[in-house]
């Protein structure tokens, strides 16, 4: 595989890890809303599911890091120096964000377990 089509791959695996995590989120707020007021079994069974669904969460979470960290390789060895700067600093910026997106929203999913 060329360098150019792996790192296609790897930005389409890291995009579709950040949509999967956002679509088990909001799959798991449905669930346990749905488990409410329900027979015994069936509240059993959707809580199992939910649990499926959150270890699909962690394991887009895991994505969307290693894909992240592949990025971040190529992402330094392409910009220029006059970029880097202003680059790196919003790059910071829009991690410390998605940490606290990211940890907040998995850690609300995981309490409604």
């Amino acid at each position: 595989m060329s360098r150019s089509a792996a790192r296609i791959v790897n930005n389409f695996v890291h995009d579709m890890s950040t949509g999967t995590w956002a679509a088990c989120v909001l799959v798991i707020w449905v669930l346990s809303r749905q488990a409410l007021g329900v027979p015994a079994e069936a509240a059993a069974a959707i809580q199992s599911a939910a649990q499926v669904v959150f270890w699909l969460l962690v394991a887009s979470l895991v994505g969307l890091a290693v894909t992240g960290g592949i990025r971040l390789l190529y992402w330094r060895r392409e910009a220029t120096h006059e970029e880097l700067a202003t680059k790196r600093r919003l790059l910071v910026g829009k991690h410390v964000a998605f940490l606290a997106i990211y940890g907040v929203g998995s850690v609300w999913a995981w309490s409604l377990l």
